[in-house]
């Protein structure tokens, strides 16, 4: 006889809901990911019994608890953390494949391509004769697979890192359905490999920036969302640590400092097991929540700790574990602005553009973005427009709906967030 599951019977309290509230609510969002459910008080109390649902119903349970309650509830809250993870690189354990292709199947806006196949059409990865000769008559290397899988992620955070969610959603959409095909259509006869699921997290995790450059805010924490936990299955910490990081960061957006405190509160936890550079982006994190907060001490604390674990780290060429310095300073320029310290931020600011590579158009534009907010915050309104005309004028070759939606809120006679 499974054991009672006090952690979900105390959460449901918490909410005030009845089971059959909570079903409802349940079935509506596994409408929402792409899935039909029917279930009612009864399969409540079946899983308060002890028994767990399919994935990724915990997760989906997990979303819906945690926007009632306004903190972040995990699987393990709800005493459903059956994710039984590898961390020595070889492939997940029996069944993480079925689990990893139905969290790709409710990725918002990754719904199952079903084009039928012609007799013995096969999906598979070019060989080294479908990509021709170089300019000199020779061949060209032969990529493994996993070398593909890099130089993709590699391409595609150069796209979203360049251009607005508008130009590089689609791509990714398209590529996760052209590379997981058989996996979304069930048609598959093999497994996920560690590997393979932890590329499909980093491409699922790039899709959810560009759901937010977008302003599809609550897309994007879905994708999020699945981005976290397909990266747990993969025993992928970094890509982890940077989904937590960047749902803190959302929350700090939705005014909701104290969960944003709780998202890099595990992204740190995670920590620990990834490259320093990694590390780096959840300490400047942890330093934007904590200025938030108004705790200054711990906010520069953690400034320091990412400047110092920036100069640690090596040259790694995984797109992933990078943080560029220009993106360093730029999140030092938000925290000193949240701490008051304008003219310190304003000279952060300075640095970052003056790393930016020249093509890093909305990183640059963004850049403007957030020094228009810090004049606007010391009552330079000339200076403010001044820098709003020059996100305008780059915007105009980006495309970036949120910047077009943060350039309309820091508009002449806005009050700056």
């Amino acid at each position: 006889m499974p054991a009672s599951n006090h952690l979900l019977h105390r959460l449901i309290r918490e909410t005030g809901w009845t089971y059959e509230a909570l079903a409802r609510r349940l079935n509506a969002s596994a409408l929402a990911a792409g899935l039909t459910t029917g279930y009612d008080r009864t399969s409540v109390a079946h899983w308060l019994r002890g028994s767990t649902p399919r994935d990724p119903v915990p997760g989906l349970l997990c979303e819906i608890l945690a926007g009632r309650l306004d903190r972040p509830v995990g699987p393990a809250d709800i005493g459903m953390d059956r994710a039984a993870v590898d961390h020595t690189g070889h492939d997940p354990a029996p069944g993480l494949h079925a689990r990893a292709a139905e969290l790709l199947a409710t990725v918002p806006g990754l719904h199952p391509h079903r084009r039928p196949r012609t007799a013995g059409e096969a999906h598979r990865v070019p060989e080294q004769r479908d990509r021709g000769a170089d300019a000199a008559g020779g061949q060209v290397p032969a990529l493994s697979h996993t070398e593909l899988r890099r130089a993709a992620e590699s391409f595609f955070t150069g796209q979203v890192d360049a251009l607005g969610g508008d130009a590089t959603a689609p791509v990714l959409l398209a590529y996760l359905r052209s590379t997981f095909r058989t996996v979304l259509t069930g048609r598959g006869e093999g497994t996920l490999s560690a590997l393979e699921i932890g590329h499909a997290a980093r491409t699922v995790l790039l899709l959810a920036r560009s759901y937010a450059d977008q302003c599809s805010f609550a897309e994007a924490r879905r994708t999020l969302s699945r981005a976290a936990s397909l990266a747990v299955l993969a025993g992928e910490p970094s890509t982890q640590a940077i989904a937590l990081r960047m749902l803190g960061q959302d929350a700090l957006e939705q005014d909701q400092p104290a969960v944003a405190l709780s998202y890099v509160r595990r992204a740190l936890e995670v920590a620990p097991r990834t490259p320093v550079a990694v590390q780096a982006f959840v300490a400047a994190q942890a330093a934007q929540v904590h200025a938030t907060l108004g705790h200054r001490t711990q906010a520069l604390a953690w400034l320091d700790t990412a400047d110092r674990l920036q100069g640690l780290a090596a040259g790694d060429t995984d797109p992933f574990h990078t943080y560029r310095p220009a993106a360093l300073h730029f999140k030092r320029a938000v925290v000193l602005g949240l701490l008051g310290d304008h003219p310190a931020a304003h000279a952060a600011l300075d640095a970052s553009l003056a790393a930016r590579p020249a093509q890093q158009e909305r990183a640059i534009m963004l850049t403007h973005v957030e020094r228009a907010r810090l004049y606007r915050l010391t009552g330079h309104e000339r200076e403010a427009d001044a820098e709003l005309r020059c996100a305008e004028a780059l915007n105009r070759g980006v495309h970036s709906p949120r910047a077009g939606r943060e350039i309309e809120l820091l508009g002449p006679g806005a009050r700056p967030r």
